[in-house]
């Protein structure tokens, strides 16, 4: 009676193990066997739980699918402790693992004291040619028989063949997708590169952009001296003959006093020797040596008094006083010549601009410009450029561009002076190919020193 029930309980046994592979070999999916290797066979082993790892996108074997659940969150603290324990199980290299919170680290049984059970069997998933797959944990909490543990390693033997079946059916339907469709794909996707890059788009390049005075009349410094006041303030409007700025005339004051005492001396000694010239021929003779030195005392207070008439910088013409800030000229010494602001009619305005060297591209007289003004982004001014530099100029620090002349369209409303914005500049159609790798070329040919 004894064997006879021992036969029947083996035969139990044999029956759920195979309707355990018979579940495994009838899933449709991959995703299906998952949820089949941990939910199938409850009864085996009288486990409580079963969770299923396999190797992620860095390679780190993270949960796939865990008994009881339909979807799993892998940003969970769940799964990072889950990848440090089967870290640790591969650590043993053995094909069935017991694990215990004993046999743990105390830090890895503190983390996951709420997800373990007292046992659990890690068992390693492996293909036909012994490839690893990932792991199957079952966990329950009574300990494990070595008989339990045989009948682990072949419920993980065919978890991973069944794995390994999928993966292989995927391999090779990817193969025969790629056998027949890619080179064919691969001539396909070449032809719509070229012809896309055969496109033709207009050439262009960005560069910063001022408004500036069409045909200003500068103001410049009459004579060596120091600013002394400017009467006008930025863009204030100015008629012809307003003062603009005075230079202190202190020195060039005193000077035209001197010279003309000396004047009155010298023509006082051309009369009296006039007076005497006609009984004293010493007296006749110093006459004209007077006389010329009196001639030469009025040509010096002639020059002083227009040395002194210069000291006060009239507007010459009408317009608005274009400068920076009438601060930073009160009290600083200027040479002849040097320009402290322009005279500008507010109407007649252009756009300058300056093309970086580096991305300098053809441009002629005649190129379309479209301006966006920092104060007005979301729209753009009509610009045609009529002047160009011959060459690249010092601009900021270290950096070289190309001046460039834009008049504005006659048909819109002129900008004020001074504002600033970013403008677009357009040259002749090129291919989208040349337009996409113009500056990675010309980058690869200064770093190859070509």
């Amino acid at each position: 009676m004894s064997q006879t029930t021992q036969a029947s309980s083996e035969a139990e046994w044999v029956g759920r193990l195979l309707a355990y592979q018979a579940s495994l070999t009838s899933c449709r999916s991959r995703r299906e066997l998952q949820f089949a290797i941990v939910n199938e066979g409850v009864g085996l082993l009288g486990r409580h739980q079963a969770w299923l790892g396999e190797p992620g996108t860095l390679g780190r074997l993270q949960p796939i699918a865990v008994s009881g659940l339909a979807d799993l969150d892998r940003n969970t603290p769940f799964s990072f402790w889950f990848s440090h324990l089967c870290q640790w199980a591969l650590d043993q290299d053995l094909p069935v693992v017991v694990a215990s919170p004993d046999r743990l680290s105390s830090e890895l049984a503190r983390e996951g004291s709420e997800w373990m059970p007292a046992h659990a069997l890690g068992c390693r998933l492996l293909g036909p040619r012994e490839e690893p797959l990932g792991i199957l944990w079952l966990c329950r909490n009574e300990p494990f028989s070595t008989e339990e543990c045989e009948v682990a390693a072949w419920i993980a033997r065919q978890a991973g063949f069944a794995l390994w079946g999928w993966r292989s059916e995927r391999s090779r339907l990817a193969r025969v997708v790629q056998r027949v469709w890619g080179r064919r794909l691969a001539w396909l996707t070449l032809a719509v590169v070229f012809l896309l890059g055969c496109i033709p788009v207009r050439l262009s390049v960005l560069a910063p952009g001022e408004v500036t005075p069409l045909q200003p009349t500068p103001v410049t410094a009459p004579t060596d001296g120091v600013v002394q006041r400017v009467w006008v303030t930025p863009s204030q409007p100015v008629k012809a003959g307003d003062l603009l700025v005075t230079f202190d005339d202190t020195v060039i004051r005193n000077r035209l006093q001197v010279a003309r005492k000396t004047l009155d001396i010298a023509r006082a000694e051309s009369q009296r020797a006039a007076s005497k010239a006609f009984a004293d021929d010493q007296s006749k003779a110093e006459l004209q040596i007077l006389d010329a030195r009196a001639r030469e005392k009025a040509a010096e207070v002639a020059y002083l008094a227009e040395l002194l008439e210069r000291m006060r910088i009239t507007a010459p013409v009408e317009g608005v006083a274009v400068f920076a800030d009438a601060s930073e000229w009160i009290g600083k010494p200027v040479q002849t010549g040097e320009r402290i602001m322009l005279v500008s009619d507010p109407e007649e305005v252009e756009l300058t601009l300056h093309v970086s060297a580096d991305d300098a591209i053809p441009l002629a007289s005649g190129t379309p410009v479209q301006m966006y003004l920092n104060v007005a982004p979301l729209s753009s001014l009509a610009a045609t450029v009529r002047q160009t530099s011959y060459e690249a100029l010092p601009v900021g620090e270290g950096n070289t561009a190309y001046v460039l002349k834009a008049a504005f369209d006659n048909t819109q409303a002129r900008p004020r002076l001074g504002l600033k914005g970013t403008a677009k500049l357009f040259a002749e159609p090129v291919p989208l190919a040349y337009y996409l790798l113009r500056k990675p070329i010309a980058w690869l040919r200064r770093a190859a020193g070509l």
